[in-house]
């Protein structure tokens, strides 16, 4: 009876500390901030102090697509501002690497905007079903990259695992949902990407958004070729982000060691009011 009498006794301040640390340490993981004048609460990490090139523009492509993939989600700050489009119906969130996809999760689950999302632990490919290697270093932060050379972490670490494979167009097929809107960041990988694309294009409705880049082994001219390429195949037509400007030839971004691409239908206009929105831009024009 004594025994229990202390346990008793050292139960209510046992609780009380523990309570203590846990909330310290859940409020060490994470923080507030604003993003077009939308309050997040996020992982520290999720957002950087200055807006990434691309972000205004997707948050603006978003607003009329309802379904969106984001390819190379990372931990979910892309999917973050996706979730604000009043027309979305679905998002499905695909990166190769478990530990960042199972944090866009909860950066989603804490904003009460997962709903409307499918998680895909794959590598968004040129086919459905291989096994490939994933370059980085553990972790969810680390860049990542199926080409070696495109990640530095990757490549001075030597580090990679074995992810499996997937196309768009498979991913497509078996959910029965086509995008509108499709936001590709994958360090390297755009074309193959895209390959796997080719009857999402071919139905003439998606939009992409994509972060062309270049490492040693593929210049960003050789890389925006073979984008350009592909566009002529699904009767596609580019255009140069920073200056809103069809993209005919290489010339104009071949001093770019990365820059972003909006591929449109042949039939489609440049999204009226975007051409107001500069590269990097912190705000987003109400028209």
């Amino acid at each position: 009876m004594i025994i229990q009498g202390i346990k008793k006794l050292l139960k209510v301040p046992y609780l009380k500390y523990k309570n203590y640390i846990l909330n310290n340490e859940y409020k060490r993981n994470f923080e507030e901030v604003t993003v077009f004048n939308i309050r997040f609460k996020t992982l520290i990490g999720t957002f950087h102090s200055n807006l990434d090139y691309d972000d205004a523009w997707l948050f603006y492509l978003s607003k009329n697509a309802s379904v969106i993939y984001d390819v190379g989600c990372h931990m979910g700050k892309s999917a973050l501002l996706i979730s604000q489009s009043k027309s979305l119906k679905k998002m499905v969130l695909i990166d190769p690497n478990p530990l960042s996809l199972s944090k866009a999760a909860e950066n989603l689950i804490f904003n009460n905007v997962v709903q409307d999302a499918i998680f895909i632990t794959k590598a968004a490919f040129n086919k459905s079903g291989e096994k490939i290697r994933l370059w980085t270093m553990p972790g969810p932060f680390s860049g990542a990259s199926i080409n070696k050379n495109f990640t530095e972490s990757g490549m001075i670490t030597q580090n990679y695992f074995n992810v499996e494979t997937i196309s768009l167009d498979d991913l497509a097929m078996n959910n029965g949902t086509y995008p509108d809107l499709v936001k590709i960041d994958v360090e390297g990988a755009e074309y193959s990407v895209l390959q796997g694309a080719t009857e999402i294009a071919k139905k003439g409705i998606a939009f992409f958004l994509i972060e062309v880049h270049s490492c040693d082994d593929m210049s960003i001219v050789e890389n925006t070729q073979l984008i350009l390429n592909w566009c002529d195949s699904v009767n596609y037509k580019a255009y140069y982000l920073s200056k809103h400007i069809e993209l005919n030839n290489t010339k104009i971004i071949e001093h770019r060691g990365r820059y972003h691409i909006l591929l449109l239908p042949l039939n489609a206009s440049y999204p009226q009011g975007l051409e107001k929105i500069p590269q990097g831009s912190q705000n987003i024009p109400s028209k």
